[in-house]
């Protein structure tokens, strides 16, 4: 079985598979798995019409994606059967990842016990209401909209729709939060850069939204997204100096506000297991987890 690189020429039978599947988790954009192509290695294949992907990252161990497109018993048999015997061509210990619960039906008589699933808390996405991010309402959004109050007595400020003569001031302020983290990208690092990076430079064709906010007359933020589904809308990248009190709050507000109201709710991605991230994504009450598992089949 021939597995291939991922390259924008890609992304129209991507795109087909991933409609067909109704992809409730984030990693499941043509998007992400082109940004994040080089950190992750992936390779693609259709095996019994349906798209299959698998990871090899150079300091993580080989996992395959779950078959996208229009499963059922006998197609998903297949594709599973060739990409156990990918993995054991090359001695890979099999792993499928980023399965969600819905999907574990697919693996039952692949694992001798519960011990086999594994829940990934680290992995799995924060999903709200669009229309509690955008009116942040109640008392437990109190924190938040005191930010933002503070905000916009402090400074003047314009939302501003991302459109291509801006992504250099994207990358610039990308560039300015990495060096403030001393964000590290050795080959085979977890590397946010390189992947912001590269969805930047391809923003025109990958078809994403995105927006920044002017800030007493700079440039201070941008955040970028799409449609993950018909009613969810994912946010990829939310950058913003981190000097400036309230910022974050204010670009999450107004993206939504302005370019996701049609929608029943966001994702936001996963913490990745971080302290900080976990406590901010938290603070904004999530309605629900898109969880995810890990199952290693015998």
């Amino acid at each position: 079985m021939e597995f291939s690189e991922i390259t924008l020429n890609s992304k129209y039978l991507f795109d087909h598979y991933i409609k067909r599947h109704k992809p409730r988790i984030s990693e499941l954009t043509f998007t992400n798995f082109f940004a994040w192509r080089y950190y992750y290695r992936f390779r693609y294949a259709v095996i019994s019409d349906l798209l299959c992907v698998i990871a090899a990252p150079a300091k993580g161990r080989p996992f395959a994606m779950m078959p996208l497109g229009d499963v059922n018993g006998r197609n998903f048999e297949e594709a599973y059967k060739a990409i156990r015997s990918y993995f054991a061509e090359r001695g890979w210990e099999l792993c499928f990842s980023r399965i969600t619960k819905d999907e574990l039906a697919y693996f039952r008589d692949k694992v001798t016990n519960e011990d086999s699933i594994v829940f990934d808390r680290d992995n799995s996405d924060y999903v709200y209401l669009t229309k509690d991010l955008v009116e942040l309402k109640g008392k437990k959004y109190d924190g938040k909209r005191n930010h933002i109050n503070r905000f916009r007595k402090e400074h003047t400020f314009e939302y501003v729709p991302l459109e291509c003569g801006l992504l250099d001031e994207c990358v610039r302020i990308m560039e300015e939060w990495c060096r403030e983290r001393d964000c590290s990208c050795m080959e085979g690092d977890y590397c946010e850069r390189n992947a912001n990076l590269e969805l930047l430079r391809h923003f025109r064709t990958l078809g994403c939204k995105g927006a920044l906010i002017k800030v007493d007359g700079e440039f201070e933020a941008f955040t970028v997204g799409e449609m993950l589904n018909e009613d969810t809308a994912v946010i990829h990248i939310e950058k913003a100096k981190s000097s400036i009190n309230g910022l974050y709050a204010i670009i999450n507000q107004q993206f939504a506000q302005n370019e996701w109201s049609g929608t029943t709710y966001i994702n936001r991605e996963q913490d990745l297991g971080l302290e900080g991230m976990r406590k901010a994504k938290l603070s904004y009450h999530p309605v629900m987890l898109a969880e995810k598992f890990n199952v290693y089949p015998v």
